[in-house]
């Protein structure tokens, strides 16, 4: 290709990838400021050139074919290299600036990552944030976006991690749930005992507790199964039973004496709270800052705080 040539193809699969992304020409064209049926010709001209459809279209809504799907994973990363090379050029390496797309743990990104937005936004101005809270897994280079919190084991190992956080959770009822009832000493006893759990666990209805190099796995009456840590929080809090969950949800329940913690000589194993990127020789300087600054707020584990305090 001449350069021509080659600047089309890559305005066209700019054109293509904001379609990809938004499903929706109207919302894509109004993103790169062209009218809905310009766009369309683009990508109908790289689909052409092509020779291969890359989107289905409907009166009613637009998605990826198979091959549209590969096409945006790579285009997705082309595009990414022109624009570290731009930045790399140009010194916009050294000011972090444009969208960055991140996607956050709902709960977790409403209690621990929201709170801290406005002071990263005002410490870097050129940076517009576009967030995600929502507990699917995403695939940060299809879906397009920049960077990802994660809390648990990771599976992904072609990403680029950086652990921010340990993630403690704890053994926790209402006082009262435990009023007049047979106080928790050892695991076993919660086998007499309502219990709360989280759907999603690997381990069930069940919990592994450890101390020291002795671990054991403790059951209790299910009381209430829920994929979802703030409704465990709520039933929890409300007296319905005991229940394991993360110190960054309850660290204000803990430190208001909603919630108190148990066996204070066993401990659920920790798990870790990482930032992850897509893999690139150049990591744009907006994905740095994010992170770092995260890092930076994380450190010491802020919200631990509250639990030491009620220890």
């Amino acid at each position: 290709m001449d350069r021509a040539a080659v600047r089309d193809r890559l305005e066209d699969m700019l054109c293509f990838t904001a379609v990809a992304r938004a499903l929706s020409f109207a919302v894509a064209a109004q993103e790169l400021g062209i009218s809905a049926s310009a766009l369309s010709r683009r990508v109908a001209r790289l689909e052409a050139a092509l020779g291969t459809a890359l989107l289905r279209r409907t009166t009613r809504r637009v998605s990826l074919t198979e091959a549209g799907a590969l096409y945006l994973e790579r285009c997705t990363d082309v595009l990414t290299r022109v624009e570290d090379a731009d930045a790399l050029v140009s010194g916009l390496a050294a000011e972090p600036r444009g969208r960055l797309r991140v996607a956050v743990p709902n709960l977790f990104g409403q209690s621990q990552v929201a709170p801290l937005l406005p002071d990263f936004l005002r410490r870097y101005p050129r940076i517009g944030l576009e967030c995600s809270f929502t507990d699917r897994y995403v695939d940060l280079v299809q879906e397009g976006f920049d960077v990802a919190i994660r809390i648990g084991a990771l599976t992904d190992s072609s990403l680029v991690v950086r652990r921010l956080a340990t993630n403690r959770r704890i053994l926790c009822a209402a006082p009262s749930y435990l009023r007049g009832r047979k106080h928790v000493t050892k695991p076993e006893d919660l086998a007499q005992h309502a219990c709360l759990y989280f759907s999603f666990s690997a381990e069930g209805a069940q919990w592994t507790l450890q101390r020291g190099k002795e671990q054991v796995q403790a059951r209790g009456r299910p009381a209430l199964v829920a994929d979802n840590a703030e409704a465990l929080r709520l039933a929890a809090v409300g007296g319905s039973g005991v229940t394991v969950l993360a110190t960054f949800l309850i660290a204000e329940d803990l430190r208001a004496g909603r919630l108190v913690r148990l066996l204070d000589d066993w401990s659920v194993p920790d798990t870790g709270i990482f930032a992850v990127h897509p893999p690139g020789r150049l990591v744009p300087s907006k994905v740095k800052a994010f992170v770092s600054f995260l890092a930076e707020r994380y450190a010491g584990t802020p919200w631990e705080r509250a639990v030491e305090h009620r220890r």
